[in-house]
Protein backbone atom coordinates (compact mmCIF):
# COMPACT_ATOMS: atom_id res chain seq x y z
CA UNK A 1 0.00 0.00 0.00
CA UNK A 2 1.26 3.19 -1.07
CA UNK A 3 1.23 6.07 1.01
CA UNK A 4 -1.19 8.41 -1.09
CA UNK A 5 -3.08 5.16 -0.39
CA UNK A 6 -2.96 4.58 3.51
CA UNK A 7 -3.54 9.05 3.45
CA UNK A 8 -7.13 8.54 1.58
CA UNK A 9 -8.13 5.18 3.44
CA UNK A 10 -7.66 7.66 6.41
CA UNK A 11 -9.54 10.68 4.92
CA UNK A 12 -12.49 8.23 4.36
CA UNK A 13 -11.91 6.69 8.03
CA UNK A 14 -15.58 8.64 9.14
CA UNK A 15 -17.60 7.17 5.90
CA UNK A 16 -16.09 3.94 6.44
CA UNK A 17 -17.11 3.88 10.19
CA UNK A 18 -20.59 4.98 9.12
CA UNK A 19 -20.93 2.26 6.67
CA UNK A 20 -19.70 -0.29 9.41
CA UNK A 21 -22.21 1.09 11.92
CA UNK A 22 -24.73 0.75 9.62
CA UNK A 23 -23.65 -2.70 8.89
CA UNK A 24 -23.74 -3.83 12.35
CA UNK A 25 -27.52 -2.37 13.01
CA UNK A 26 -27.03 -0.74 16.07
CA UNK A 27 -30.07 -0.01 18.06
CA UNK A 28 -31.46 3.06 17.59
CA UNK A 29 -30.94 5.77 20.27
CA UNK A 30 -35.03 6.06 21.10
CA UNK A 31 -34.57 2.11 22.28
CA UNK A 32 -31.80 2.74 23.65
CA UNK A 33 -32.94 5.34 26.03
CA UNK A 34 -36.31 3.53 26.57
CA UNK A 35 -34.38 0.80 27.96
CA UNK A 36 -32.41 2.81 30.14
CA UNK A 37 -35.53 4.15 31.79
CA UNK A 38 -37.01 0.64 32.38
CA UNK A 39 -34.02 -0.50 34.65
CA UNK A 40 -33.57 3.29 36.01
CA UNK A 41 -37.28 2.87 37.52
CA UNK A 42 -36.36 -0.55 38.81
CA UNK A 43 -33.91 1.65 41.28
CA UNK A 44 -35.80 4.28 41.56
CA UNK A 45 -38.44 1.73 43.14
CA UNK A 46 -35.33 0.65 45.39
CA UNK A 47 -34.86 3.96 46.61
CA UNK A 48 -38.20 4.63 47.55
CA UNK A 49 -38.39 1.70 49.48
CA UNK A 50 -35.05 2.70 51.28
CA UNK A 51 -36.26 6.41 51.54
CA UNK A 52 -39.87 7.04 51.02
CA UNK A 53 -41.90 9.17 49.34
CA UNK A 54 -39.34 12.01 49.09
CA UNK A 55 -37.00 9.76 46.86
CA UNK A 56 -40.17 9.52 44.13
CA UNK A 57 -40.50 13.02 44.49
CA UNK A 58 -36.77 14.01 43.68
CA UNK A 59 -37.46 11.95 40.62
CA UNK A 60 -40.77 13.22 39.69
CA UNK A 61 -39.07 17.00 40.15
CA UNK A 62 -36.34 16.09 37.75
CA UNK A 63 -38.39 15.13 34.89
CA UNK A 64 -40.92 16.96 34.95
CA UNK A 65 -38.41 20.06 34.81
CA UNK A 66 -35.88 18.65 32.38
CA UNK A 67 -39.36 18.03 30.35
CA UNK A 68 -40.45 21.72 30.89
CA UNK A 69 -37.42 23.16 29.84
CA UNK A 70 -36.38 21.15 26.56
CA UNK A 71 -39.96 22.48 25.87
CA UNK A 72 -38.64 25.84 26.15
CA UNK A 73 -35.67 25.34 24.50
CA UNK A 74 -37.12 24.08 21.40
CA UNK A 75 -39.40 27.23 21.30
CA UNK A 76 -36.42 29.34 21.52
CA UNK A 77 -34.57 27.75 19.02
CA UNK A 78 -37.77 27.63 16.58
CA UNK A 79 -38.10 23.52 16.85
CA UNK A 80 -40.57 21.28 17.01
CA UNK A 81 -40.31 19.12 20.32
CA UNK A 82 -40.91 15.48 19.78
CA UNK A 83 -42.59 13.72 22.66
CA UNK A 84 -40.50 10.38 21.08
CA UNK A 85 -37.07 12.16 22.44
CA UNK A 86 -36.67 10.01 25.54
CA UNK A 87 -33.16 11.20 26.54
CA UNK A 88 -35.00 13.80 27.76
CA UNK A 89 -36.22 12.01 30.69
CA UNK A 90 -33.27 9.70 30.65
CA UNK A 91 -31.11 12.26 31.60
CA UNK A 92 -33.75 13.36 34.33
CA UNK A 93 -33.94 10.24 35.90
CA UNK A 94 -29.80 9.61 36.44
CA UNK A 95 -29.49 13.04 37.59
CA UNK A 96 -32.10 12.70 40.46
CA UNK A 97 -30.68 9.06 41.34
CA UNK A 98 -27.01 10.29 41.54
CA UNK A 99 -28.38 12.97 44.38
CA UNK A 100 -29.09 12.05 47.71
CA UNK A 101 -32.73 11.80 48.52
CA UNK A 102 -32.78 14.89 51.42
CA UNK A 103 -31.36 17.26 48.39
CA UNK A 104 -33.43 20.29 48.20
CA UNK A 105 -35.87 20.70 45.34
CA UNK A 106 -34.51 23.83 43.85
CA UNK A 107 -31.32 22.04 43.46
CA UNK A 108 -32.96 19.67 41.48
CA UNK A 109 -34.68 22.09 39.45
CA UNK A 110 -31.24 24.04 38.57
CA UNK A 111 -29.89 20.59 38.03
CA UNK A 112 -32.78 19.78 35.41
CA UNK A 113 -32.02 23.18 33.65
CA UNK A 114 -28.29 23.07 33.19
CA UNK A 115 -29.28 19.34 32.02
CA UNK A 116 -30.89 20.44 29.04
CA UNK A 117 -29.46 23.81 28.72
CA UNK A 118 -25.98 22.06 27.88
CA UNK A 119 -28.31 20.03 25.36
CA UNK A 120 -29.59 23.10 23.34
CA UNK A 121 -25.71 24.99 23.45
CA UNK A 122 -24.65 22.29 21.80
CA UNK A 123 -27.58 22.00 18.78
CA UNK A 124 -29.86 19.35 20.39
CA UNK A 125 -30.50 15.83 19.70
CA UNK A 126 -26.96 14.12 17.72
CA UNK A 127 -24.72 17.55 18.39
CA UNK A 128 -23.36 17.45 22.18
CA UNK A 129 -19.97 16.02 23.16
CA UNK A 130 -20.74 15.70 26.28
CA UNK A 131 -22.94 14.11 28.47
CA UNK A 132 -25.89 16.38 29.81
CA UNK A 133 -26.33 15.07 33.30
CA UNK A 134 -22.65 14.13 34.02
CA UNK A 135 -22.09 17.79 33.36
CA UNK A 136 -25.27 18.28 35.65
CA UNK A 137 -24.05 16.84 38.79
CA UNK A 138 -20.14 17.94 38.12
CA UNK A 139 -21.43 21.66 38.69
CA UNK A 140 -23.79 20.68 41.75
CA UNK A 141 -20.89 18.82 43.18
CA UNK A 142 -19.00 22.21 42.90
CA UNK A 143 -21.59 24.90 43.90
CA UNK A 144 -23.56 22.57 46.21
CA UNK A 145 -21.06 20.33 48.43
CA UNK A 146 -22.96 20.49 51.26
CA UNK A 147 -26.20 19.84 50.12
CA UNK A 148 -25.39 17.27 47.21
CA UNK A 149 -22.36 15.26 49.29
CA UNK A 150 -24.25 14.89 52.26
CA UNK A 151 -26.27 11.84 52.71
CA UNK A 152 -28.79 10.33 54.79
CA UNK A 153 -28.66 7.53 56.77
CA UNK A 154 -30.36 4.07 55.28
CA UNK A 155 -32.50 3.76 58.03
CA UNK A 156 -33.89 7.83 57.92
CA UNK A 157 -37.47 8.27 57.37
CA UNK A 158 -38.01 11.50 55.34
CA UNK A 159 -40.67 13.42 55.17
CA UNK A 160 -41.80 14.91 51.36
CA UNK A 161 -41.52 18.51 52.38
CA UNK A 162 -39.01 19.08 55.66
CA UNK A 163 -36.16 17.62 55.82
CA UNK A 164 -34.34 19.94 58.49
CA UNK A 165 -35.08 16.81 61.21
CA UNK A 166 -32.73 14.03 59.23
CA UNK A 167 -29.96 12.93 59.93
CA UNK A 168 -27.02 13.26 56.91
CA UNK A 169 -23.60 11.89 56.90
CA UNK A 170 -20.56 11.65 54.67
CA UNK A 171 -20.20 9.09 52.18
CA UNK A 172 -18.23 6.33 52.45
CA UNK A 173 -15.92 8.28 49.23
CA UNK A 174 -15.14 11.17 51.99
CA UNK A 175 -14.36 8.96 54.36
CA UNK A 176 -11.76 7.68 52.25
CA UNK A 177 -10.68 11.10 51.13
CA UNK A 178 -10.54 12.37 54.77
CA UNK A 179 -9.12 9.75 56.94
CA UNK A 180 -7.71 7.43 54.65
CA UNK A 181 -9.79 4.01 55.89
CA UNK A 182 -12.36 1.88 54.36
CA UNK A 183 -15.50 1.11 56.01
CA UNK A 184 -15.54 -2.32 56.84
CA UNK A 185 -18.92 -3.65 55.34
CA UNK A 186 -20.12 -7.08 55.08
CA UNK A 187 -20.46 -8.82 51.52
CA UNK A 188 -24.62 -8.56 52.24
CA UNK A 189 -24.57 -4.81 53.24
CA UNK A 190 -22.93 -4.00 50.01
CA UNK A 191 -25.07 -5.95 47.33
CA UNK A 192 -27.90 -4.78 49.47
CA UNK A 193 -26.77 -1.09 49.07
CA UNK A 194 -27.22 -0.68 53.13
CA UNK A 195 -24.23 2.64 52.97
CA UNK A 196 -25.12 5.82 52.72
CA UNK A 197 -24.89 7.29 49.42
CA UNK A 198 -26.60 8.86 46.32
CA UNK A 199 -29.96 7.24 46.59
CA UNK A 200 -29.77 5.10 43.06
CA UNK A 201 -25.83 4.30 43.13
CA UNK A 202 -25.82 1.84 46.14
CA UNK A 203 -28.16 -0.78 45.00
CA UNK A 204 -24.87 -2.57 43.56
CA UNK A 205 -26.83 -5.98 43.40
CA UNK A 206 -29.82 -4.43 41.40
CA UNK A 207 -26.92 -2.25 39.33
CA UNK A 208 -25.14 -5.77 38.71
CA UNK A 209 -28.65 -7.24 37.22
CA UNK A 210 -29.09 -4.19 35.02
CA UNK A 211 -26.00 -4.31 33.96
CA UNK A 212 -25.98 -7.54 32.57
CA UNK A 213 -29.87 -7.20 31.08
CA UNK A 214 -28.71 -4.23 29.27
CA UNK A 215 -25.68 -5.56 27.53
CA UNK A 216 -27.87 -8.67 26.24
CA UNK A 217 -30.49 -6.34 25.09
CA UNK A 218 -27.06 -4.28 23.20
CA UNK A 219 -28.43 -1.07 24.83
CA UNK A 220 -25.17 -1.02 26.63
CA UNK A 221 -21.50 -1.48 24.91
CA UNK A 222 -19.96 -4.65 26.00
CA UNK A 223 -16.58 -3.54 25.39
CA UNK A 224 -16.99 0.09 26.38
CA UNK A 225 -18.08 -1.51 30.12
CA UNK A 226 -16.12 -4.44 30.40
CA UNK A 227 -12.70 -3.08 29.17
CA UNK A 228 -13.10 0.29 30.72
CA UNK A 229 -14.06 -1.34 34.20
CA UNK A 230 -11.48 -4.17 33.77
CA UNK A 231 -8.81 -1.49 33.12
CA UNK A 232 -9.93 0.24 36.27
CA UNK A 233 -9.79 -3.01 38.20
CA UNK A 234 -6.53 -3.88 37.20
CA UNK A 235 -4.45 -0.77 37.89
CA UNK A 236 -6.21 -0.16 40.85
CA UNK A 237 -4.97 -3.68 42.40
CA UNK A 238 -1.36 -2.77 40.99
CA UNK A 239 -1.77 0.18 43.15
CA UNK A 240 -2.70 -1.35 46.01
CA UNK A 241 -3.34 -5.33 46.09
CA UNK A 242 -6.67 -5.67 48.42
CA UNK A 243 -9.73 -6.75 47.81
CA UNK A 244 -11.47 -4.40 50.16
CA UNK A 245 -9.96 -1.76 48.56
CA UNK A 246 -10.84 -2.65 45.23
CA UNK A 247 -14.55 -3.49 46.02
CA UNK A 248 -14.48 -0.30 47.76
CA UNK A 249 -13.28 1.54 44.59
CA UNK A 250 -16.35 0.23 42.57
CA UNK A 251 -19.10 0.93 45.30
CA UNK A 252 -18.46 4.77 45.89
CA UNK A 253 -19.18 7.20 44.16
CA UNK A 254 -21.00 6.90 40.75
CA UNK A 255 -18.17 4.54 39.35
CA UNK A 256 -20.76 1.53 38.85
CA UNK A 257 -23.85 3.55 38.11
CA UNK A 258 -22.35 5.61 35.52
CA UNK A 259 -20.75 2.89 33.79
CA UNK A 260 -23.88 1.70 33.15
CA UNK A 261 -26.10 4.80 32.43
CA UNK A 262 -23.47 7.50 31.66
CA UNK A 263 -20.65 6.57 29.95
CA UNK A 264 -23.08 4.25 27.59
CA UNK A 265 -25.23 7.44 25.97
CA UNK A 266 -25.51 6.61 22.69
CA UNK A 267 -25.08 10.08 21.36
CA UNK A 268 -21.41 9.97 22.75
CA UNK A 269 -20.02 6.51 22.55
CA UNK A 270 -17.52 6.13 19.57
CA UNK A 271 -19.54 4.53 16.11
CA UNK A 272 -16.99 1.12 15.76
CA UNK A 273 -16.42 -1.76 18.73
CA UNK A 274 -13.17 -0.68 18.39
CA UNK A 275 -13.40 2.90 19.60
CA UNK A 276 -15.45 2.02 22.25
CA UNK A 277 -12.69 -0.78 23.81
CA UNK A 278 -10.53 2.43 23.55
CA UNK A 279 -12.98 4.79 24.77
CA UNK A 280 -13.66 1.99 28.03
CA UNK A 281 -9.83 1.80 28.89
CA UNK A 282 -8.99 5.30 28.22
CA UNK A 283 -12.15 6.29 31.01
CA UNK A 284 -10.98 3.44 33.13
CA UNK A 285 -7.42 4.97 33.37
CA UNK A 286 -8.19 8.13 33.51
CA UNK A 287 -10.59 7.69 36.16
CA UNK A 288 -7.94 5.66 38.77
CA UNK A 289 -5.41 8.31 38.05
CA UNK A 290 -7.93 11.13 39.42
CA UNK A 291 -8.98 8.72 42.63
CA UNK A 292 -5.26 8.51 43.44
CA UNK A 293 -4.50 11.96 42.62
CA UNK A 294 -7.67 14.32 43.63
CA UNK A 295 -9.16 15.13 46.27
CA UNK A 296 -12.50 15.30 45.96
CA UNK A 297 -15.99 13.47 45.90
CA UNK A 298 -17.13 11.95 42.46
CA UNK A 299 -14.27 11.62 40.24
CA UNK A 300 -15.90 9.41 38.14
CA UNK A 301 -18.19 11.92 36.50
CA UNK A 302 -14.86 14.24 36.06
CA UNK A 303 -12.98 11.39 34.24
CA UNK A 304 -16.42 11.00 32.09
CA UNK A 305 -16.57 14.92 31.05
CA UNK A 306 -12.73 14.14 30.09
CA UNK A 307 -12.72 11.28 27.90
CA UNK A 308 -16.36 12.46 26.24
CA UNK A 309 -14.03 15.80 24.89
CA UNK A 310 -12.06 12.59 23.54
CA UNK A 311 -14.25 10.29 22.15
CA UNK A 312 -14.69 11.90 18.27
CA UNK A 313 -11.02 10.83 17.87
CA UNK A 314 -11.52 7.60 19.07
CA UNK A 315 -12.76 5.80 15.88
CA UNK A 316 -10.05 7.64 13.98
CA UNK A 317 -7.41 6.94 16.51
CA UNK A 318 -8.81 2.79 16.09
CA UNK A 319 -8.74 3.05 12.14
CA UNK A 320 -5.39 4.05 12.09
CA UNK A 321 -4.01 1.17 14.70
CA UNK A 322 -5.60 -1.00 12.65
CA UNK A 323 -4.40 0.14 9.50
CA UNK A 324 -0.69 0.27 10.91
CA UNK A 325 -0.76 -3.38 11.76
CA UNK A 326 -1.91 -4.50 8.47
CA UNK A 327 0.53 -2.62 7.29
CA UNK A 328 3.23 -4.52 9.64
CA UNK A 329 1.94 -7.39 8.93
CA UNK A 330 2.64 -7.24 5.28
CA UNK A 331 5.97 -6.58 5.14
CA UNK A 332 6.87 -8.93 7.88
CA UNK A 333 5.22 -11.22 5.30
CA UNK A 334 7.08 -9.60 2.46
CA UNK A 335 10.62 -9.85 4.19
CA UNK A 336 10.15 -12.45 6.32
CA UNK A 337 9.62 -16.09 6.22
CA UNK A 338 12.33 -17.32 3.75
CA UNK A 339 15.53 -17.50 5.83
CA UNK A 340 13.61 -18.64 9.27
CA UNK A 341 12.32 -21.70 7.17
CA UNK A 342 15.83 -22.71 5.92
CA UNK A 343 17.55 -22.08 9.30
CA UNK A 344 14.82 -23.96 11.20
CA UNK A 345 14.53 -27.13 8.68
CA UNK A 346 18.49 -27.02 9.08
CA UNK A 347 18.45 -27.20 12.89
CA UNK A 348 16.19 -29.98 12.53
CA UNK A 349 17.88 -31.89 10.24
CA UNK A 350 16.58 -31.42 7.43
CA UNK A 351 18.55 -30.99 4.03
CA UNK A 352 16.83 -27.60 2.59
CA UNK A 353 15.89 -28.34 -1.39
CA UNK A 354 16.60 -25.54 -4.18
CA UNK A 355 13.64 -24.13 -4.18
CA UNK A 356 14.75 -22.85 -0.41
CA UNK A 357 17.71 -21.32 -1.14
CA UNK A 358 18.32 -17.41 -1.22
CA UNK A 359 18.66 -17.45 -5.06
CA UNK A 360 17.74 -14.24 -6.56
CA UNK A 361 15.33 -14.90 -9.46
CA UNK A 362 15.56 -11.49 -12.01
CA UNK A 363 12.01 -11.88 -13.84
CA UNK A 364 12.35 -11.98 -17.02
CA UNK A 365 12.44 -8.73 -19.07
CA UNK A 366 10.32 -8.66 -22.71
CA UNK A 367 11.84 -6.17 -25.12
CA UNK A 368 9.02 -6.49 -28.02
CA UNK A 369 11.58 -8.83 -29.98
CA UNK A 370 9.82 -10.89 -32.40
CA UNK A 371 9.48 -14.71 -31.95
CA UNK A 372 12.86 -16.85 -32.87
CA UNK A 373 12.09 -19.72 -35.74
CA UNK A 374 14.19 -21.96 -37.91
CA UNK A 375 13.53 -20.02 -41.35
CA UNK A 376 16.28 -17.93 -42.59
CA UNK A 377 14.98 -14.64 -44.30
CA UNK A 378 17.15 -12.99 -47.12
CA UNK A 379 17.48 -9.26 -46.70
CA UNK A 380 17.66 -7.06 -49.71
CA UNK A 381 20.72 -4.73 -49.02
CA UNK A 382 20.49 -1.52 -51.23
CA UNK A 383 23.11 -1.30 -54.14
CA UNK A 384 25.82 1.03 -53.55
CA UNK A 385 25.48 4.11 -55.92
CA UNK A 386 28.47 6.20 -57.11
CA UNK A 387 29.31 9.66 -57.18
CA UNK A 388 29.75 9.36 -61.02
CA UNK A 389 26.68 7.03 -61.11
CA UNK A 390 24.55 9.91 -58.93
CA UNK A 391 26.05 12.72 -61.61
CA UNK A 392 25.07 10.71 -64.51
CA UNK A 393 21.48 9.70 -63.26
CA UNK A 394 21.04 13.38 -62.57
CA UNK A 395 22.26 14.29 -66.23
CA UNK A 396 19.79 12.14 -67.80
CA UNK A 397 16.72 13.27 -65.62
CA UNK A 398 17.84 17.03 -66.58
CA UNK A 399 17.72 16.16 -70.49
CA UNK A 400 14.43 14.47 -70.28
CA UNK A 401 12.94 17.20 -68.45
CA UNK A 402 14.28 19.88 -71.35
CA UNK A 403 13.02 16.94 -73.43
CA UNK A 404 9.45 16.99 -72.19
CA UNK A 405 9.43 20.84 -71.97
CA UNK A 406 10.64 20.98 -75.72
CA UNK A 407 7.40 18.62 -76.69
CA UNK A 408 4.98 20.72 -74.54
CA UNK A 409 6.39 23.78 -76.77
CA UNK A 410 5.57 22.49 -80.21
CA UNK A 411 2.49 20.72 -79.50
CA UNK A 412 1.46 25.02 -78.38
CA UNK A 413 2.95 26.08 -81.49
CA UNK A 414 0.79 23.90 -83.75
CA UNK A 415 -2.21 24.87 -81.43
CA UNK A 416 -1.80 27.97 -82.81
CA UNK A 417 -1.30 27.77 -85.96
CA UNK A 418 -4.54 25.34 -86.67
CA UNK A 419 -6.30 28.07 -84.36
CA UNK A 420 -4.90 30.78 -87.06
CA UNK A 421 -5.99 28.95 -90.44
CA UNK A 422 -9.45 28.40 -89.16
CA UNK A 423 -9.77 31.83 -88.62
CA UNK A 424 -8.62 33.24 -91.79
CA UNK A 425 -11.12 30.64 -93.56
CA UNK A 426 -13.76 32.34 -91.80
CA UNK A 427 -13.46 35.76 -93.32
CA UNK A 428 -13.24 34.26 -96.71
CA UNK A 429 -16.56 33.18 -96.25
Amino acid sequence: MTNDELLKKIDDAPLLMTTEAARKKLRKPRSVYGDQILFMLAITVMAVFRYGARAAAVCGVAVVCCVLTDMIGCFLSKKEYSFKDLSTIAYGLALSLMLPASVPYYIVAVGSLLTITVKHIFGGKDNYIFNPAAVSIAFLIMCYPQQVLLYPTTSAGLELFDTSNAVLTNGIESLFIKTGAIPALTPLEILMGNFAGPMGTTHILILAVCMVCLILRRSVSLAATVGGMGVMAVLSYLLNPSLDDLTFRFISGFVLFGFIFLANDPQTLPLTNGGRLIYGLLLGAITVAFRNTAQIEGVFVFSLLVTNALALYLDRLYFNICTGIKRLASYLKENLGSFERVSKNVKQGKTPALTDTQEIIAEPVNFNMPPIDSKVTKVKRKRHVSIKDAAENISKKVSQVKEQRKNKERQAADDGGDEKAESDTGKED
